[in-house]
C-alpha cells in the first residue's frame, strides 16, 4: 500500500469512527417495576426513575391512553368487565404506552421506569384464574426489560393508625383507585362479592415472588442502574 493510500484510510478510519452510533446503539434502557399496589407505583416509580434516569427521569404510568379512565366515568350499573376483558385493555394501554411514551425515550438514549409494566397484569391473570401460557402469549409484544423490580408490599396499617387523621380518610379513598389493581377489583365485585381485592394481592404477591429474574424493590438501587 503506498503512502497515499495509506493516508487515505487512515482519514477514513477517522471518519468513521465520529461516526454517531445508530439509536439502537446507543439508546436508553427500560426498567420494570411490578407490584400490586396503584398510589405506591406511582410514588416508587418516580422515585427510581429520578435514582436511575439521569438528568431526566422518564417514568411511564398505567392508563396513560386514559383508556380506563374513560371506562370509569361511564358509571354504567351494567358495564361489568371480566378479567380477559381487563387484561386486554391493559395490553392495549401498553401498547400505546411502548409507542408514545417508552420507545421514543429509549430511542432519545434516555432510561424509562415502567410502573407498572407485564408482570403486574400477568400475576393478575393468573390471580383471576386466566392461563398463563395465554397471558405470556399475548404480552409477547412487550421488549424485555435490563432489569426488573417488585415492589415489596407494606405492613397492614394497624386500626389505630387508619383511624388517625379522619379528614384524609377520602383522599385515602381516591388514592385506592388511582391503580390497575384497584380498578380491577372493584369493577369485578360487581359482578360477584368474592372479588376480594386482599385475596388478588395475595394470590399475585405469591406469583411476583416465584419470578427469579425480579428483585425485591427496597430503599436503594444497584449502582449498576445509575447509568451514565
Amino acid at each position: 500500500m503506498s503512502k497515499a493510500q495509506t493516508k487515505n484510510a487512515r482519514k477514513k478510519q477517522r471518519a468513521q469512527d465520529k461516526t454517531p452510533e445508530p439509536a439502537s446503539q446507543r439508546g436508553g434502557r427500560l426498567i420494570a417495576l411490578d407490584g400490586t399496589s396503584g398510589p405506591s407505583l406511582m410514588a416508587e416509580g418516580v422515585r427510581l426513575a429520578r435514582l436511575c434516569c439521569e438528568d431526566s427521569p422518564a417514568c411511564s404510568m398505567w392508563d396513560a391512553s386514559n383508556t380506563f379512565h374513560e371506562l370509569g366515568m361511564a358509571k354504567s350499573k351494567t358495564l361489568t368487565p371480566t378479567p380477559r376483558t381487563l387484561i386486554l385493555l391493559y395490553a392495549s394501554d401498553l401498547l400505546f404506552r411502548l409507542r408514545w411514551e417508552i420507545e421514543p425515550t429509549l430511542q432519545e438514549g434516555h432510561n424509562v421506569v415502567a410502573a407498572p409494566y407485564v408482570q403486574t397484569a400477568i400475576a393478575f391473570g393468573i390471580a383471576a384464574g386466566l392461563p398463563k401460557d395465554w397471558l405470556e402469549e399475548l404480552f409477547s409484544f412487550a421488549p424485555k426489560a435490563v432489569a426488573s423490580f417488585r415492589l415489596k408490599e407494606k405492613k397492614k396499617v394497624k386500626k389505630k393508625e387508619k383511624n388517625k387523621d379522619k379528614s384524609n380518610g377520602k383522599k385515602r379513598a381516591d388514592a385506592e383507585e388511582t391503580g390497575y389493581v384497584e380498578f380491577c377489583c372493584k369493577n369485578l365485585s360487581k359482578i360477584s362479592p368474592s372479588w376480594d381485592s386482599a385475596d388478588v394481592r395475595a394470590a399475585m404477591i405469591a406469583y411476583l415472588k416465584e419470578q427469579d429474574d425480579l428483585n425485591k424493590f427496597g430503599k436503594k438501587v444497584p449502582k449498576a442502574l445509575r447509568l451514565a
